[in-house]
């Protein structure tokens, strides 16, 4: 349902508040305890100095009460203020575990999210910024516009105008690579651009040796329900397979997880995978439920 005109003027007002990061929750209690523990002890010299008028003593009283009640009130409001801001000013999507979701953002761009990832936006997407928050990974066909379409994640910043992508932004690494068009790719230290046919695979500093070629045809392999493997490490494959399919992979031995493979899987099913992963490891693996087990 459209907001009405005057709700929509709400929107785009409040929208354009910039709200500080939210404080220290013990530091703001703190200040409050202590300016409660002043309050205290003035009150009590000016008991002490009319304790003779009752009627001065009990209004001082019910002061006392409503400066404490106003304080943690206003501690309340610091702490509720941004949950609200997030609430109402934030369009958050989440994919968990063996889910992947497409949508269609303001200005037509299409996002596909990977499972367990996470995008965040402001509600003024496409009226003053193209900006986004990714967690996870995502592929991204942006619609050209003069606007530049902005993804901000932990390890870097995305710039582009209109081009097709995929990026991931996990704990265990970062990597972006182009499908179609150019791309910017930066963190505080340094920038690179990359373009149709090249990714880039780092840790945390950008620089042109890191860009590559992609060598696989139909990348990204999650996309294309595949798992493209170039020396990948059966760890970092068995993370993939956990999130892809919901199932949990342990090792009967540490020195598993450091075995390496190359080669394509495809990713259709989990028995599939399993079967692949036997053959190209020479491993066997136990499936009892939801936990696959590599002997």
């Amino acid at each position: 349902m459209e907001l009405k005109n005057k709700e929509k003027l709400i929107w785009e007002i409040s929208s354009k508040i910039e709200l500080p990061d939210p404080p220290d929750k013990n530091e703001v209690w703190e200040r409050i305890s202590q300016s409660m523990n002043i309050l205290d002890d003035q009150l009590d010299r000016a008991q002490d100095s009319s304790a003779s008028n009752s009627a001065n003593w009990r209004l001082k009283g019910q002061l006392k009460f409503n400066l404490k009640g106003l304080l943690s009130f206003s501690f309340a409001l610091i702490l509720i203020l941004p949950i609200l801001y997030n609430t109402y000013l934030i369009d958050t999507v989440v994919t968990r575990i063996g889910e992947n979701k497409t949508l269609q953002l303001a200005d037509g761009s299409k996002v596909i999210l990977n499972s367990e990832s996470k995008i965040s936006f402001d509600r003024d997407y496409n009226v003053e910024h193209r900006s986004l928050k990714l967690e996870g990974e995502a592929y991204f066909d942006i619609s050209e516009s003069n606007m530049p379409f902005i993804i901000e994640t932990d390890h870097g910043k995305i710039t582009v105008l209109g081009t097709v992508f995929n990026v991931y932004s996990r704990e265990n690494g970062f990597e972006v690579g182009v499908n179609e068009g150019k791309i910017k790719v930066s963190n505080h230290d340094h920038t690179v651009q990359l373009e149709e046919g090249h990714f880039i695979n780092v840790s945390s500093n950008f620089d042109n040796k890191d860009i590559s070629k992609i060598s696989f045809s139909e990348y990204p392999d999650w996309i294309n329900q595949k798992f493209y493997c170039d020396r990948t490490s059966l760890a970092d494959l068995c993370s993939e397979v956990e999130r892809t399919f919901n199932i949990k992979i342990q090792f009967s031995k540490p020195s598993l997880k450091l075995i390496t493979v190359s080669g394509v899987i495809e990713a259709v099913d989990l028995k599939t995978v399993l079967h692949t992963i036997s053959l190209l490891t020479q491993h066997e693996f136990k499936l009892e439920g939801d936990t696959c087990t590599i002997i």
